[in-house]
């Protein structure tokens, strides 16, 4: 009996995240990681970058690590998941922005990565699905998608066949939810424990585990995770038969096609009791949180204000067509997932973080609303409207802060 297992390390920081947090987490996570891998050319990942990430490490000035992944991609020890570039939750916005947020993560890692990004996987920003999203997903071209072991819908795990959508016949993969939180809170942190805790079946037949966690959880938040057990796992896993590193999209090649479903909404932080009370994502939209409400409403008055600017975009003059390319940027920036996640206060909550992200909301619909020709008096006038709301949401969110 041999267990197949795979690593997906997800990397990202959001876009309005501060340099020395970026250097601190390059030195203790990042690059440490690369280093392990370039020393064990067996040991191999998937791994999600997203792409707002990967210009972040061009502008600090650290090549090395795209270089480092492009090359270790090249050896066949990284494999490569899409996403979207600024990591919104992808359930909670229209798919047209699901679509572009899909399509410009591809563009711009390719631009840094090369022909060597060519992903056959996608990871949804926190791992968070609804039957909304997966027909955006299959109409780019991936292959598989991974969700949280808490979307499962059939009475079985899958781990010794690949399941697939009942619709559109994408290929779903999950990740063991309590493994995965075991490692990532240091709980298996020796090679031997590790492996014991792979062979939980305790069956004659090979099966597969797919552990999925931030792969800032190595090296930042558990300091010793990859000196004391990354780099002793990928030193001794080519002496061991029972358990074999690939990675996801090889787990996929060598088990067969089994039932189909249609996956849970849900996320990776997603507990059995947020589906009892019919809230599948918590931390960033929680009909019970007031923060969760207006936030949303503010980014739904953004999205809604820069696509009516794009309706004028031929009559705008260069100037105005600039400030509509403003509008389009921070928006995309505003979206990103985090400004929520930090007003949860599921323990954790941040003002800074969420007035970061309700800024770039404010500017993208600023921007927008200025980019529009004077002429069109209805639509300004429909701004205003919106602008009236806007500032009431706004005066509720800096008020309950």
């Amino acid at each position: 009996m041999v267990v197949y297992f795979a690593f997906l390390l997800h990397i990202y920081q959001p876009p309005v995240q501060i340099a020395p947090v970026i250097k601190q987490i390059v030195n203790e996570s990042y690059r440490p990681i690369l280093n392990a891998l370039r020393d064990h050319p067996k040991a191999k990942i998937s791994l999600n970058i997203n792409a707002t990430l990967t210009e972040q490490l061009d502008d600090y000035g650290y090549q090395d690590i795209i270089e480092g992944i492009s090359t270790l991609a090249s050896r066949g020890q990284i494999d490569f998941t899409g996403s979207g570039k600024f990591h919104p939750l992808l359930p909670l916005i229209p798919e047209p922005e699901v679509l572009r947020q899909i399509k410009i993560n591809n563009e711009t890692n390719r631009k840094y990565f090369g022909s060597i990004y060519n992903p056959k996987g996608f990871f949804p920003p926190e791992m968070a699905i609804s039957e909304e999203i997966f027909p955006a997903i299959k109409k780019l071209g991936f292959d598989w998608v991974i969700s949280s072991g808490i979307a499962n819908s059939l009475p079985e795990f899958p781990s010794t066949f690949i399941s697939q959508h009942e619709k559109n016949g994408l290929n779903l993969v999950f990740r063991d939810d309590m493994i995965s939180i075991d490692c990532a809170f240091d709980k298996i942190n020796t090679v031997e424990a590790f492996a014991n805790r792979l062979k939980y079946k305790n069956q004659d037949h090979d099966y597969y585990v797919i552990l999925a966690m931030d792969g800032e959880t190595f090296g930042h938040h558990v300091k010793h995770a990859i000196k004391n057990f990354l780099i002793p796992l990928f030193k001794a896993l080519p002496n061991r038969n029972d358990i074999k590193l690939c990675t996801v999209s090889e787990i996929i090649e060598k088990f067969p096609k089994g039932s189909k479903q249609i996956p849970k909404a849900s996320s990776w932080s997603t507990m059995p009791y947020d589906l009892d009370r019919k809230v599948p994502f918590p931390l960033w939209f929680d009909p019970n949180n007031p923060l969760h409400l207006e936030q949303h409403r503010m980014i739904m008055y953004a999205l809604t204000t820069v696509h009516l600017a794009e309706k004028y975009h031929n009559g705008m003059d260069n100037d105005q067509k600039h400030l509509y390319t403003n509008a389009r940027s921070f928006l995309d920036r505003g979206i990103h997932s985090c400004q929520q996640w930090w007003a949860s206060k599921r323990p954790w909550y941040s003002p800074d973080m969420i007035i970061r992200g309700l800024s770039e909301i404010i500017l993208a619909s600023v921007n927008a609303k200025r980019s529009i020709p004077s002429t069109s008096k209805d639509i300004l006038q429909a701004m205003d409207l919106i602008f009236k709301d806007m500032l009431i949401a706004q005066n509720k969110i800096i008020e309950s802060l």
